[in-house]
C-alpha cells in the first residue's frame, strides 16, 4: 500500500472530536481511575503468566469444536491461513478491521495467491480502493474528507453519489452487501480472549464483523498473543476503558462473545479456526522495561493527543503500529526500526492511555538505549564537561556557535528531507506560531496493586431509559400480544418479521388484523427486511444494552438485514449491570451470544456519525410481559 497524502486540518479537526467525545464521557465516571487499575492488573497477571493462559485458550477453544494454531512470525501465520482458504476451496474472502491483519500484510498476500480479498468495515472499504495503509488504529480513512472518498467512489467503483457521509455510507453498504454472501470465508481479529472459558470477544459499531464471521462457512480469527486474559469477568473494566478511549463511547454498537461453533445456513456448523500470532511479542514479553506495552488495546488515544500524530498521521511513521504505542512496538515487532524520533515528550499520551502505560517513560529509555542519536549524546556529554569548565568554554566560545548552528541546520535538513531557509527575526516577525490543544495534566499509577483488586464499582443507578436514549434505542414496556402488535405496527413501513418464538407467535395474528404482512421467520427470509422481531436474554441499564443469543439460524442473521430491530426482553431480565450482564453470557450454551447498543453506526468519515452503518438504523428495546 502507499503511503497517502495527508492533510493536517483532516487529520487534527478527527482527531479533536475525538478527544472532546472521550472527555465528555470520561468527565461522568468517578470511578474511571479504579478501572485504570483493575484493567492494568489484569494485563499484567495475563503477560505473568502467558504460555499457561495461551495453553488454557486452545484446550478450551479446541473443546468446543475450533481448531487453534500458533505462528511464530507473520510468514506463518500468512501460510497457515492460505492452507485453510485452500483446504476449504475458497475463492472469495471477507474481512473485518484488524490491524493484525495489517500487521502480517495479508491482503496482498492472500491477492497474490489468486484470492478476492473484501474489506467490509467502512474505512478500510475505502483504503482499500484508494490504495492507501491505515491512517489511524480506529479510524483507518481519517486521513480522506467526504470529497476525497466521494472522488474514489466515481473512479473505482462508478459511484456518483453525493459527498456527504451518510450518502457516502450507504452506497458503501450496498456495494458490499452481495460480497457476504458470495464469500465462502470471513477473516477477522480479535480484542480480547477469556483463557477460563474459551470465550473470544469482538467489538464493533458497524454490523460488519458480524456478518464476517456469520455468514460464510469458514471464520478464521487472527489473534495476537497479548489479548488473552485470565477470566471472562475480568473483561468489565476493559469494556468500560475501550470504547471510550477509542471512539467516545459507553459501548460498542456491537460486542460479540464466540464460545462455540455457530449454525450456518446449509445446516451444518461453521468451521472456525484461531490463529495465534508471536511475530516478537514474546521477544517483548523477556523485555522487563519494556513488557508493558502488551497491555495496550488498541485503542488510539495516544494518537489522537499526540502533536506529532495530529500533525502529520500514521503516515507520518512509516508502520502498521503508529504514536508513542508505534514506538515501543518498533523495536519488536518486524520490521524491526527506531521511530523514537517522532515524539516531542509532551507526556500527554501518558496520561490518556486508559491502561497507565508509561509511554513517554519507555520512549525515552528507547531513545537512551538506541544506537541513532548515540553522537547526538556523546557531543551532549562533551558539551558538558566544556560548560562545566569556564575558561575553555570562553576559549571555544566562537567555534563552539559556528559548529552548533551548522549541526542544527544539517539535523533538520536531515530530519525534514529539505534544506532550511535562513530567516532573521524581523523577516518572521508578525506571524502567527502555531499552537498545540491544550495537554491533560501527566499522570501516574501507583506501583503497586493490591493482592485483590476492588470489586469493580458499579455507576450510578438510573431511574429512567437515558442509558437506552444516549445509544440511540428505544425503551417501552408491553403488556400482552394485542399492545405488542399495535407497537409493532406503529413503526412499521413494511412487512415484519419475527422470529420462531412462542412469544412471538400470537403477535403475528394482531398484526394481520392491523393489515400489516407478518411473517415467521423459519427456513427462508427475504433479503431485505423492514421490521424484524427477536427474543433477547436481558437488558442492560446502565450501558443501554440488549443481550441476544439466537440459536437458529434465521435469527442469527435475520436482525441484521432489517431497517428495524425490535428485541424482546422478559421483566425480570431488564435491568442488569455490566458485571451481571457477562456473568449470563458465560452460561449461556455454546455458540455466538451479542450485546447491542442502539443501532448500527459509523464514524470513519470526518468523524461524522452515521446511524444504520450495515445493519439496522433503528433498534427498539420492549421489556415483554405477555400476560394482559
Amino acid at each position: 500500500m502507499s503511503a497517502a497524502p495527508t492533510s493536517p486540518q483532516t487529520v487534527r479537526a478527527a482527531a479533536h472530536r475525538a478527544l472532546a467525545a472521550r472527555e465528555r464521557l470520561v468527565r461522568e465516571y468517578p470511578e474511571w481511575e479504579t478501572w485504570r487499575r483493575q484493567a492494568r492488573e489484569s494485563k499484567a497477571q495475563a503477560v505473568s503468566r502467558l504460555d499457561d493462559l495461551l495453553a488454557a485458550l486452545q484446550r478450551r477453544v479446541e473443546g468446543w469444536g475450533g481448531t487453534v494454531l500458533q505462528a511464530r512470525d507473520a510468514a506463518q501465520a500468512r501460510q497457515h491461513i492460505l492452507q485453510i482458504a485452500r483446504r476449504h476451496k475458497v475463492e472469495k474472502v471477507v474481512k473485518s478491521k484488524s490491524m493484525t491483519t495489517e500487521e502480517i500484510r495479508l491482503n496482498p498476500f492472500l491477492v497474490q495467491a489468486g484470492l478476492e480479498v473484501t474489506e467490509t468495515d467502512l474505512g478500510e472499504f475505502i483504503i482499500q480502493l484508494a490504495g492507501h495503509a491505515p491512517a489511524h488504529l480506529t479510524a483507518p480513512a481519517l486521513h480522506l474528507n467526504r470529497g476525497q472518498i466521494a472522488a474514489i467512489f466515481a473512479k473505482h467503483l462508478g459511484l456518483d453519489c453525493p459527498a456527504e457521509p451518510a450518502a457516502l455510507c450507504q452506497a458503501a453498504s450496498l456495494w458490499l452487501k452481495s460480497r457476504f454472501g458470495e464469500a465462502q470465508m470471513g477473516i477477522t481479529g480479535v480484542n480480547f480472549a477469556a483463557a477460563r472459558e474459551g470465550t473470544l470477544v469482538f467489538l464493533e459499531n458497524e454490523s460488519n464483523l458480524r456478518q464476517s464471521l456469520a455468514l460464510p462457512r469458514v471464520h478464521v480469527a487472527l489473534m495476537g498473543l497479548e489479548k488473552v486474559i485470565p477470566t471472562l469477568p475480568e473483561l468489565e473494566p476493559f469494556l468500560r476503558l475501550l470504547p471510550a478511549s477509542a471512539t467516545g463511547q459507553r459501548l460498542t454498537a456491537l460486542v460479540h462473545f464466540i464460545h462455540g461453533l455457530k449454525p450456518h445456513q446449509d445446516g451444518d456448523y461453521q468451521s472456525f479456526y484461531l490463529v495465534l500470532l508471536d511475530n516478537g511479542r514474546r521477544r517483548l514479553v523477556a523485555d522487563a522495561d519494556m513488557q508493558e506495552a502488551l497491555y495496550c488495546l488498541r485503542c488510539g488515544a495516544c494518537l489522537n493527543i499526540c502533536p506529532v500524530f495530529q500533525a502529520g498521521g500514521a503516515h507520518l511513521y512509516g508502520r502498521v503500529y503508529p504514536g508513542a504505542i508505534g514506538i515501543l512496538l518498533a523495536r519488536y515487532l518486524a520490521p524491526l526500526g527506531d521511530i523514537s524520533s517522532l515524539c516531542t515528550q509532551c507526556g500527554a499520551c501518558g496520561a490518556i492511555c486508559p491502561v497507565g502505560i508509561d509511554l513517554p517513560e519507555k520512549i525515552l529509555s528507547v531513545r537512551q538505549s538506541g544506537t541513532r542519536f548515540r553522537g547526538m549524546r556523546l557531543l551532549s556529554r562533551g558539551a558538558g564537561l566544556i560548560l562545566a569548565r569556564p575558561r575553555l568554554y570562553r576559549g571555544m566560545d566562537t567555534a563552539l556557535r559556528r559548529f552548533a548552528g551548522d549541526l542544527s541546520r544539517r539535523t533538520a535538513q536531515n530530519f525534514l528531507g529539505a534544506p532550511l531557509s535562513r530567516v532573521s527575526f524581523h523577516q518572521s516577525a508578525g506571524r502567527s506560531p502555531a499552537r498545540l490543544s491544550p495537554l491533560p495534566a501527566r499522570q501516574t499509577l501507583p506501583e503497586e496493586f493490591p493482592e485483590e483488586p476492588p470489586k469493580v464499582a458499579e455507576t450510578a443507578s438510573l431511574t429512567s431509559e437515558s442509558r437506552f436514549q444516549e445509544a440511540g434505542a428505544g425503551l417501552v414496556d408491553i403488556q400482552g400480544p394485542e399492545a405488542l402488535a399495535r407497537y409493532l405496527a406503529e413503526g412499521a413501513s413494511g412487512p415484519v418479521w419475527l422470529e420462531d418464538h412462542h412469544l412471538t407467535k400470537p403477535a403475528v395474528a394482531g398484526l394481520a388484523g392491523l393489515g400489516v404482512e407478518a411473517r415467521l421467520a423459519q427456513d427462508s427470509w427475504p433479503s431485505e427486511i423492514d421490521t424484524a422481531v427477536t427474543v433477547g436474554m436481558a437488558a442492560v441499564l446502565e450501558s443501554g444494552s440488549v443481550i441476544v443469543a439466537p440459536g437458529s439460524w434465521p435469527a442469527a442473521w435475520l436482525p441484521f438485514r432489517a431497517r428495524r430491530h425490535v428485541v424482546l426482553i422478559p421483566p425480570d431480565q431488564s435491568g442488569l449491570t455490566v458485571g451481571e450482564a457477562l456473568q449470563l453470557t458465560a452460561g449461556q450454551a455454546p455458540g455466538l451470544v451479542t450485546w447491542l447498543t442502539g443501532p448500527t453506526r459509523t464514524t470513519d468519515i470526518e468523524k461524522v456519525l452515521v446511524l444504520g452503518a450495515q445493519g439496522p438504523a433503528e433498534l427498539d428495546v420492549a421489556v415483554y410481559n405477555p400476560e394482559t
